[in-house]
C-alpha cells in the first residue's frame, strides 16, 4: 500500500513523474503514441501513481470499469467506501480531442462528486463532476505537461486527483 501523504509532500514525485511523462511525449513519441495501452503504461500510469493511487489494486482502481449501460470507463478510482469518485478516460497520444468529452460525459453519469478526467498522457482536461448543469460547464481546466512547466502541472493534477483528497 502506498505511504499516505499530505499535498506538499506529494508534489515532488508528481512532478517527477510529469517530467517523466514529457520524456515520454518528446522522445518516445512514436513508440508511446501507437496504442492507447502504451501512453497508459507510459505515462497515465506513473502520474496517477504518483498521486497515490494503485492503478494494480482493485480496492481502489479497475481498469475498463462499467457503468451501467453507459459503457466502460478506462479507471474508476474509488475513496475508501468503495464509490467511483474518479473516472479517467485515456486515449492514445495526440488523440485528445473534443470528440471524446461526450464519451466521458456518458461514463461519468451517475457520479454525483468527483472529477472526470479526459487526457492523452499529454493534455489532462479535468471536469468537477459536481457541478449542475451541461457537461461542458463542468471544465475546470487543462494540464498540458509538454507546455506547462512541472511544477504548475503537479500543482493543478494534486489539487485535484491526489488519491488523499478523497481517501
Amino acid at each position: 500500500m502506498a505511504a499516505k501523504m499530505d499535498a506538499k509532500a506529494r508534489l515532488p514525485l508528481v512532478e517527477e513523474k510529469v517530467l517523466h511523462g514529457r520524456e515520454m511525449v518528446t522522445k518516445h513519441y512514436d513508440e508511446v503514441s501507437k496504442h492507447e495501452t502504451s501512453t497508459r503504461y507510459a505515462i497515465i500510469d506513473p502520474i496517477l501513481w504518483a498521486l497515490g493511487w494503485e492503478t494494480w489494486n482493485p480496492k481502489e482502481c479497475q481498469v475498463e470499469y462499467q457503468r451501467g449501460h453507459q459503457g466502460r470507463v478506462d479507471y474508476a478510482l474509488f475513496d475508501r467506501w468503495k464509490k467511483a469518485v474518479i473516472v479517467v478516460e485515456a486515449k492514445r497520444l495526440d488523440k485528445n480531442s473534443a470528440a471524446f468529452e461526450r464519451q466521458l460525459s456518458k461514463y461519468s453519469r451517475g457520479i454525483g462528486e468527483g472529477v472526470g478526467v479526459l487526457t492523452d498522457g499529454e493534455i489532462w482536461h479535468l471536469y468537477d463532476l459536481r457541478e449542475r448543469g451541461r457537461f461542458e460547464d463542468k471544465y475546470i481546466y487543462k494540464v498540458d505537461i509538454a507546455k506547462h512547466t512541472a511544477p504548475q502541472c503537479a500543482r493543478k493534477l494534486n489539487r485535484w486527483l491526489r488519491k488523499e483528497r478523497w481517501w
